[in-house]
């Protein structure tokens, strides 16, 4: 009799355990670049096959338990809803509808589980999407298209599916110099028309302001949006360093200063931000060492909760640079961190703060770091193979 009350003592502390485990245990969605059977060796092609969930482990920041939650075509970006309910990905496609067109998904997500229910697909409002986000409302879902040059809000119905376009901005102006009249766009080669490039589009920590990045004009753009329209309204636009591709960009914590990274010449911008309009302050600062010779491009841009430190990821040299930011908002380099692994397209916090990670397109896999004391990622050493990662977000 004390032998089976012992067994069955055990067997209650041994759930215990594993319920508190279970409960420790962080989840993300991964998305990945997956190939076009519409048009082999499209924009972007990779090997994944659409949105990947996997559990985190919150003493060691490890994801592990990769399982594919929604077969769909080269998720890249997506966002969850303000009440965690739905998640909007991007499709970064050029062959959606008679218009060759991208598109969005939506999905509903099993709070319990991690599953995905799609409801609905509707045209991006571009070709090449590549960046979404729910405006502050809650009401519409705004996105970035790339080639396709536009910036689109598409209205929210009750039940979290996607509904009509309610504006498309298409920017006009002086293309970048960088976008010669004869150079191929995208990994196809094939030659499109050249305008506008939309790769990222937020709103400021207010919420009264919309700002986008065209990388193709060398323009940054602030609107006001219209809550019962849905129409973009200008407010102010910068031009930028010629030829040198706005791409991502992050507010300060209070909104007052904003960062841009510039894709192709590696150098971050900072600017003041008031009544929607951006000031420089002092000069761009360089991501790459000093004495780096040869060609790079940089593509994700984050900023930490304390509003302490940058963080951009070069491609090509394969490094993260993280910055200090002063009290005044300017910045300061004070790193170089490898990735681990080839052509980092987004790097992503875990909710603590305490793990980083860099989800490197071309070395398909995702690196795991820990923040050092003074805001540097340090390697672990883990990875989770996964073909062409390209946007990781954790669920609350």
């Amino acid at each position: 009799m004390k032998a089976l009350t012992t067994s069955v003592a055990i067997a209650a502390l041994a759930a215990v355990l594993a319920s508190a485990s279970a409960a420790q245990a962080g989840r993300a969605y991964i998305g990945t670049y997956t190939p076009n059977l519409k048009e082999p060796g499209a924009y972007a092609n990779g090997h994944g096959e659409g949105i990947y969930l996997v559990n985190v482990d919150d003493a060691t920041g490890v994801p592990s338990g990769l399982k594919l939650v929604a077969k769909d075509f080269s998720p890249s970006w997506f966002t969850l809803s303000k009440d965690n309910k739905f998640l909007y990905a991007v499709n970064e496609i050029n062959t959606y509808g008679s218009n060759k067109s991208g598109s969005i998904t939506a999905y509903a997500v099993d709070a319990a589980t991690g599953a995905l229910k799609k409801l609905n697909v509707v045209d991006s409002g571009g070709a090449i999407p590549c960046f979404i986000v729910p405006d502050p409302s809650g009401k519409f879902v705004l996105t970035a298209n790339y080639t396709g040059g536009s910036y689109s809000v598409t209205r929210l119905k009750p039940d979290g599916s996607l509904g009509e376009t309610t504006d498309i901005v298409k920017p006009s102006g002086p293309l970048s110099v960088y976008q010669a009249a004869d150079r191929p766009v995208g990994m196809s080669g094939s030659k499109e028309p050249h305008g506008s490039r939309g790769h990222m589009i937020l709103p400021d920590p207010t919420g009264q302001y919309i700002v986008g990045a065209d990388a193709g004009r060398d323009q940054v753009f602030v609107w006001k949006l219209d809550t019962n329209t849905g129409k973009l309204n200008q407010v102010s636009v910068t031009k930028v360093v010629p030829g040198s591709g706005p791409r991502h960009f992050r507010f300060s914590p209070d909104g007052k200063a904003l960062y841009v990274l510039h894709e192709q010449n590696s150098r971050i911008q900072v600017y003041g931000f008031d009544a929607g309009k951006l000031t420089p302050k002092g000069a761009s600062v360089s991501t790459l060492p000093d004495g780096f010779q040869g060609g790079n491009t940089t593509s994700e841009l984050l900023i930490d909760k304390a509003g302490k430190h940058l963080y951009a990821a070069n491609r090509n040299h394969d490094s993260i640079a993280t910055f200090a930011i002063a009290t005044d908002s300017s910045i300061k380099k004070i790193a170089n961190t490898h990735t681990e692994g080839t052509i980092p397209r987004t790097l992503a916090f875990d909710p603590s703060g305490k793990y980083f990670y860099s989800l490197n397109q071309g070395g398909d896999n995702l690196a795991t770091f820990k923040m050092d004391a003074n805001g540097v990622p340090k390697s672990t050493g883990k990875f989770l193979a996964v073909y062409a990662p390209a946007a990781m977000v954790f669920l609350p």
